[in-house]
């Protein structure tokens, strides 16, 4: 267990420092592009996404699982033989995906109904080879629970896009050239992390190939793709949904692309805030769990999955009521934009069901149930798109909320129920935690927001933030002390234990 710990550490600190340069990097991107440059690179993104799924979803966590599989088993040539299967298939499939994209310019024009999105579209295109042959080797060396270079790879990859953005858009003042800009700044970065991995891989490994090993990564590939593809498919399907949905319910079209921006390209980044923290158990557990059921090692599963929702609940649960009381001034502060803040207020509830969403859809990809996370993930899609359809005209840019709210909590609640009757001895009380937890975060909200409006008097915008939302914060985590929600003792202990080694 305290390996594991000792490798969620270090995947979380590269997280952090990775997550705080992405959100640099949107605001950045967001003030440079405006609403509507946001808005078109979001409905490119949302067809490009679908092609790059095909390739960096299914076949690294693939590559991940019989890596490690056969790392345990210590055979190295066939775990070679795995990343070599791998890579022959992200090339063909990205080979493929490219060439779909150019020779079906026109139907992307229909699809995305604004030709300045397709333009965007096609720029990228390279970036889809580029990202095939990272996504490989990271798979591998996640396998391998090299979680550092996993991370660092990761960050080296922020930088040099960050970089790369900040000086190609830096005198630029027309937001469409920026957004080509940006798109053309993402295949360079695509590139460089490409020859990264390459490098770093042949530092330690090689290459071989065997047709046996070609069908195990497709056949583990092929349910974990459907279920990421499916949610590809489903955000150009909403692209044209809520757009359209917002006409009519009174936006005008310029209106109904910057309000899709912002929700998407400035709120939502920021619920998935968490997953900073949340995601890097997730990364640990997949090559951990596989590792423990090849030695039939269930009650270290079963104490794992408990103990990493926990942990997953409560992160979210500091975020719900910091968001609750400071979301306002949270978006004036990083995008000056009062509509970012105020839907990130509304969306706060939306923290829990999508961080234990992501974990529960890992950890069941993990215990070998991806097809049983794939049909949840469609269940969840059918009502995120029927909620959009029937609320958006009703209450507008707000229904995007309530619609992901629904369709999370009904995918994390199908997952929890899958999982607990896969792993023997495994209790998840997941409504008891909520309710407990809600108790305490309701009261912390309120406090930390009527203090930023009491500082605001004072203050900046960025003062008054930090103050009320510090206070809800520091607030939430007393109470759970108090009534002793969470073990924090347990992790302070972990950490002591951890300062006197390296001593």
């Amino acid at each position: 267990m305290k390996s594991i710990f000792k490798a969620v550490a270090v995947v979380t600190i590269f997280s952090i420092i990775t997550r705080a340069l992405g959100f640099l990097f949107r605001i950045y991107s967001s003030r440079k592009l405006g609403a509507e440059g946001m808005g078109l690179l979001q409905m490119a993104s949302s067809i490009l996404g679908i092609f790059m799924t095909l390739i960096s979803s299914g076949i690294p966590l693939a590559t991940a699982k019989l890596v490690s599989k056969y790392e345990a088993q210590n055979e190295l040539k066939r775990r070679n033989q795995v990343v070599t299967s791998a890579l022959l298939l992200a090339i063909i499939l990205a080979a493929l995906s490219s060439a779909m994209i150019y020779g079906l310019k026109s139907l992307w024009g229909v699809v995305l109904a604004d030709s300045r999105a397709v333009e965007i579209l096609i720029i990228t295109v390279p970036s889809i080879i580029f990202s095939a042959v990272y996504a490989v080797f990271r798979g591998a060396l996640w396998g391998q629970n090299d979680f550092f270079n996993c991370g660092l790879t990761e960050l080296i990859e922020q930088l040099i896009r960050f970089a790369l953005t900040f000086v190609m858009l830096f005198s630029i003042t027309d937001y469409f050239v920026a957004t080509k800009y940006s798109a053309i700044a993402f295949n360079i970065t695509c590139l460089i992390s490409a020859v990264i991995t390459i490098f770093i891989y042949f530092k330690r490994a090689k290459l071989c190939f065997k047709k046996g090993e070609f069908a195990s990564v497709f056949k583990s590939a092929l349910p974990i793709t459907g279920v990421r593809l499916a949610n590809s498919l489903v955000q150009p399907i909403t692209t044209l949904i809520i757009p359209a949905m917002l006409i009519v319910a009174g936006y005008t079209k310029s209106e109904a692309v910057a309000s899709f921006g912002v929700i998407m390209g400035m709120t939502f980044p920021m619920l998935f805030v968490p997953m900073s923290l949340v995601g890097s158990i997730s990364m640990v557990l997949i090559p951990s769990i596989t590792a423990m059921m090849t030695k039939n090692e269930y009650d270290k599963i079963s104490n794992n999955i408990k103990k990493s929702i926990e942990v997953s609940i409560f992160v979210s649960m500091l975020f719900i009521p910091l968001y609750l009381s400071v979301g306002d001034l949270i978006g004036l502060v990083l995008y000056k934009n009062a509509l970012s803040g105020a839907l990130l207020q509304l969306s706060a509830v939306c923290i829990l069901p999508i961080t234990l969403c992501n974990l529960t859809g890992s950890i069941l990809n993990a215990l070998n149930l991806e097809i049983k996370s794939f049909f949840h993930y469609m269940i969840g899609s059918a009502v995120l798109i029927v909620c959009l359809l029937v609320f958006t005209p009703l209450i507008g840019i707000n229904a995007v909320i309530v619609a992901h709210f629904l369709s999370m909590s009904t995918i994390t609640l199908l997952n929890i129920r899958k999982i607990q009757k896969s792993v023997p001895n495994l209790k998840i009380n997941l409504i008891k935690m909520t309710i407990r937890y809600s108790l305490i975060a309701t009261p912390c909200s309120l406090l930390g927001h009527f203090t930023s409006n009491l500082m605001l008097k004072f203050f900046t915008n960025f003062f008054a933030g930090l103050i009320g939302g510090s206070l809800s914060v520091i607030s939430t985590v007393i109470l759970c002390k108090v009534f002793n929600l969470f073990e924090i003792d347990d992790l302070i202990a972990l950490l002591k234990r951890k300062k006197k080694k390296e001593n």
